[in-house]
């Protein structure tokens, strides 16, 4: 007992380091070798680079809605409240999606065998991914940071994704704003189209 702190200390090093040493001297070979070492050492916030990305950590709505942050129109404006309802609207559909209950929520809408087979696999990634061009966020954070702009149109109902800027472009319109079903359908569609990029 009178040895314990040693112990403990010395454990902790041979698990932590001792134990990977060769892992970590190949590590420091290799930075070494293409001047990436003395960067870190220069510029200690980079070793985020270094990070082990978590696996098969799934993206949920709420992060998905707080990433993508809504560019709104002047407070007290006509068309700020409009832009609320807009996103309310968003975070259901995100909700929807999460809860896999999307397709309960289309009520008596018939949906072909590709719609209803792209819904089985959609998931709140697909959205950040058809926005950004990527379905999960970049160590470094991304850059221009994504947003949600609002344009009002009548005549124009499918979300349009600009992912070199980060961009999803939302419809404001009198369709929309009254039919839940219509903004979900609309959604699923420009989904579908981009599902290049929102392939996960």
């Amino acid at each position: 007992m009178s040895n314990r702190d040693a112990f403990v200390k010395n454990a902790s090093l041979y698990h932590a380091i001792l134990q990977r040493q060769s892992c970590l001297d190949q590590l420091t070979d290799g930075l070494s070798y293409y001047g990436v070492l003395s960067l870190l050492r220069e510029n200690p916030c980079l070793r985020v680079l270094l990070d082990k990305p978590e696996e098969g950590q799934e993206l949920g709505a709420n992060f998905i809605a707080g990433v993508l942050k809504p560019s709104y129109s002047v407070l007290g404006s006509n068309r700020r409240a409009k832009e609320e309802m807009t996103v309310v609207k968003f975070r259901e559909f995100l909700q929807c999606v999460e809860n896999k209950e999307l397709q309960d929520a289309f009520g008596d809408r018939t949906l072909t065998k590709d719609e209803e087979a792209f819904l089985k696999a959609l998931s709140p990634g697909h959205i950040l991914a058809f926005a950004t061009g990527s379905s999960k966020v970049p160590a470094i954070g991304f850059h221009p940071t994504p947003k949600v702009t609002f344009i009002h149109d009548e005549s124009k109902n499918f979300p349009i994704a600009h992912t070199c800027a980060n961009e999803l472009q939302l419809f404001v319109n009198t369709k929309l704003m009254a039919d839940d079903d219509e903004f979900h359908y609309c959604f699923l569609v420009a989904l579908m189209n981009g599902s290049l990029f929102s392939t996960i």
